[in-house]
């Protein structure tokens, strides 16, 4: 058993010598070898940007920020010569914002890269709302004058004012901030995967 062990581990020992010697026949000397060296570094630099580009198309958002908005909906009726008494109504809502990069709109052959400087420079579509939920439920009256010679507001008074007030918190939409901390964060990330990459500068604009 002993003969056979000491066999094992020359044999091991001439292999393992064999392949130092055809490694270093393959590199061939110090400054062509540091030539192939460079070139396998910049191509991996490439293979993996286009992995991590590829990996993050598959995703359908990025950077998404939620907020959430109350809003007061309120409607008094102008009184005519004819009319008498009150017709007010006052509506407590709460909606549920969601803004993000829409990623179907990105296009991967927009990103410029510099090899030699390691910078890349990432172009993507403007943040935008992406969802917004205006539950029935969060849309309470907390507040309803209507004296009697008037007519209560009737379902579809309700539904017309409620829209108003979707259409007013939309339109606020680009002073809320959202759209902002929307790109702030896709801006974050995607400056943290590329770095992860080997890129040392790292630019993200939005068109």
């Amino acid at each position: 058993m002993r003969k056979n062990n000491r066999k094992g581990i020359l044999i091991l020992l001439l292999l393992a010598m064999m392949s130092s010697v055809v490694f270093t026949s393959c590199g061939g000397d110090g400054k062509s070898s540091g030539k192939k060296k460079g070139k396998k570094t910049e191509f991996t630099l490439k293979q993996k940007m286009s992995k991590k580009m590829s990996e993050m198309s598959e995703m359908a958002e990025l950077g998404t920020v939620e907020y959430t908005v109350k809003k007061v909906v309120k409607s008094a009726d102008d009184k005519k010569w004819y009319q008498i008494g009150n017709r007010k109504i006052l509506f407590n809502c709460t909606a549920y914002l969601k803004a993000g990069i829409d990623l179907s709109k990105f296009d991967a052959s927009s990103v410029v890269v510099n090899e030699e400087e390691k910078s890349v420079v990432v172009k993507l579509p403007k943040a935008e709302l992406l969802s917004f939920n205006m539950p029935p439920d969060k849309c309470v009256v907390e507040f309803e004058d209507v004296t009697w010679l008037r007519s209560h507001f009737t379902q579809d008074e309700k539904n017309r004012l409620l829209q108003l007030g979707e259409q007013q918190i939309r339109d606020a939409v680009p002073s809320l901030g959202i759209l902002k901390d929307a790109e702030k964060n896709a801006t974050s990330f995607f400056k943290s995967m590329l770095k992860q990459v080997g890129f040392e500068s790292v630019t993200v604009k939005f068109e």
